[in-house]
């Protein structure tokens, strides 16, 4: 019988941790901060993009790494701040569609994490 070769935990982990740096790295690259508020507009929804992709791909690879508990704090992060930031826009007057969008999208992960997890059980 073959033998399937698993990778380390650890190094999942510190790969993890590191996807997960992406976004504000691109947030420091644009506006030389690291808090996501700091930025505006389009910048903001490459950003929250960005998580909610990084987001997706950790539950795809959900097999390999147990972080499951980690993942759904990260997408109550999202969306307390995806929710913020569309009543932001919505007092100024922006335009809030692609965010609406976007938050959709992120409920739907967490359904979909939902799922998973209990599933996983």
């Amino acid at each position: 019988m073959k033998k399937e070769i698993t990778p380390r935990p650890l190094f999942l982990s510190l790969l993890a941790i590191g996807a997960f740096f992406l976004p504000f790295l691109y947030v420091h690259c644009v506006s030389s901060q690291w808090n996501p508020f700091a930025i505006n507009g389009k910048k903001f929804l490459v950003f929250y993009g960005g998580c909610i992709i990084i987001g997706y791909l950790a539950v795809l690879f959900r097999q390999y790494a147990g972080f499951f508990p980690f993942m759904r704090g990260l997408v109550i992060v999202l969306l307390g701040a995806g929710v913020a930031r569309m009543c932001q826009g919505l007092y100024h007057g922006k335009p809030v569609g692609y965010l609406l969008l976007l938050l959709m999208s992120l409920l739907v992960l967490w359904q979909w994490v939902q799922y998973l997890y209990n599933k996983k059980r």
